[in-house]
């Protein structure tokens, strides 16, 4: 802790057609499933109103529509805010892509906030103290802008979820009292906490320059710096367990994922300025644990041993190789979005003594003004990477999902529309 000194507008509108008879009933309630991926199931369905008219020369069949949302989610953000974020503009481009990602319009119906780590000084150990009296080893017990449901507000607005992150990292500046401390460990305790309360899926995303410490105060394992402060170091054993479990549980599972910035790719075999195992692949090893089903398929870097070199694929995002820059971490931030919540849209409830007939769905989606029915696939083993697809998930009632190229041009459209018919025989792939 102190080496320095010493050294997305997004519009989903469904309409729903019932009354034109399909071959085959199955209907939402019954014991049946609806056979279909693997996508994660989410919540209920939108406000019912009546329409008048439907497309395709459906319009007999029009019973009712509903506005959906996509699965409910909630994204809290860490920021390291260690003194060593100042140099190279790494804050600010960090601050501008969190505020940038967030802002598009498929956060609007996610839960966002945003923690700094460290939050701010405390009283240094014997082992320094008689160089420097504080250090920044403060652990936020909470987030500094608390997880709401984002909304229609923007970075711009007033008010809103999103006006108060940017206003805490425009004002939040990285430490300036403590060459270079970071405790990690806490600050995500306390970011998994937080996020257990709620019900809904979970991401914590991590976004750091590496050189995690303040173990001191501490009883975990760590490793010594060059100072005389034992365990100073975290051992990343204790990140990859910790991780682990908040990914494992079945009562509140969450996804992290680990941003390595410029200066976490570091090596020092003394321990003086740097810790004493290579960062990125104890980076790579703690995002692997902390999200091992969406972790890069071909990721070399899952397991940790202070022996361990930097991995020739990283399991976590590695923006350390001359690729950083506030554009290039908003386009993560959006995609981790992307992975976890997917393109998932409840089906709207029925009206009073009226039932869905999953057999009779079809799905139309309009992205920048191109409009287009989408088949529902035959096979649950088909990726539709080049046409597109929709689909059903395991859950029960289950969820409309959109697949392959459909979703990829949903979550990456200015102005999308999706349409989900009902009534009418399923086009089927």
């Amino acid at each position: 802790m102190t080496r320095r000194w010493l050294a997305l507008t997004a519009t989903v509108v469904v309409g729903a057609y019932l009354g034109c008879s399909a071959s085959k009933k199955n209907n939402l309630g019954s014991s049946s499933d609806a056979a279909g991926s693997t996508a994660p199931s989410s919540g209920s369905g939108g406000a019912v109103s009546s329409v008048s008219a439907g497309s395709g020369g459906n319009e007999a069949c029009v019973k009712f529509s509903a506005k959906a949302q996509l699965a409910p989610a909630a994204m809290l953000v860490i920021l390291d805010r260690s003194a060593s974020m100042a140099d190279n503009n790494k804050w600010a481009f960090a601050a501008q892509a969190v505020v940038q990602a967030l802002d598009q319009a498929v956060f609007d119906t996610m839960s966002v906030g945003l923690m700094a780590v460290p939050s701010g000084p405390v009283n240094a150990p014997p082992c320094i103290s008689f160089i420097i009296p504080k250090v920044a080893c403060g652990v936020p017990a909470f987030p500094q802008v608390d997880l709401k449901l984002a909304g229609k507000l923007k970075s711009t607005d007033a008010t809103g979820v999103r006006h108060d992150i940017k206003a805490f990292v425009t004002t939040a500046m990285p430490e300036v009292n403590d060459p270079d401390s970071t405790p990690m460990y806490g600050g995500i305790q306390s970011a998994i906490n937080d996020l257990k309360a709620l019900d809904m899926k979970r991401i914590l995303l991590v976004v750091t320059d590496g050189s995690w410490d303040c173990n001191v105060f501490s009883n975990r394992p760590g490793y010594d710096d060059c100072n005389g402060c034992k365990r100073e170091w975290e051992n990343p054993q204790n990140f990859i367990d910790l991780l682990s479990a908040a990914n494992k549980d079945a009562a509140a599972p969450i996804e992290t994922f680990v941003v390595g910035v410029p200066g976490a790719d570091t090596f020092d075999a003394s321990g003086c300025t740097n810790p004493p195992y290579h960062m990125r692949a104890a980076l790579s090893a703690i995002g692997f644990a902390g999200s091992p089903k969406f972790a890069p398929a071909n990721c070399t870097g899952k397991t940790f041993t202070q022996q361990t070199g930097d991995p020739a694929t990283s399991c976590h995002v590695d923006l350390t190789q001359g690729n950083f820059n506030a554009a290039a971490l908003a386009t993560t931030i959006k995609k981790v979005r992307s992975a976890v919540v997917g393109c998932t849209y409840p089906l709207p409830k029925a009206p009073q003594g009226q039932e869905i007939d999953l057999n009779a769905v079809n799905v139309e989606v309009t992205v920048d003004g191109k409009k287009q029915t989408v088949l529902k696939r035959s096979m649950p083993s088909d990726a539709c990477t080049a046409d597109g697809c929709w689909d059903y998930d395991m859950s029960m009632p289950p969820n409309v999902i959109l697949v392959g190229k459909t979703c990829d041009d949903v979550t990456n459209g200015t102005n999308v529309d999706v349409e989900i018919y009902f009534g009418c025989a399923s086009k089927v792939k």
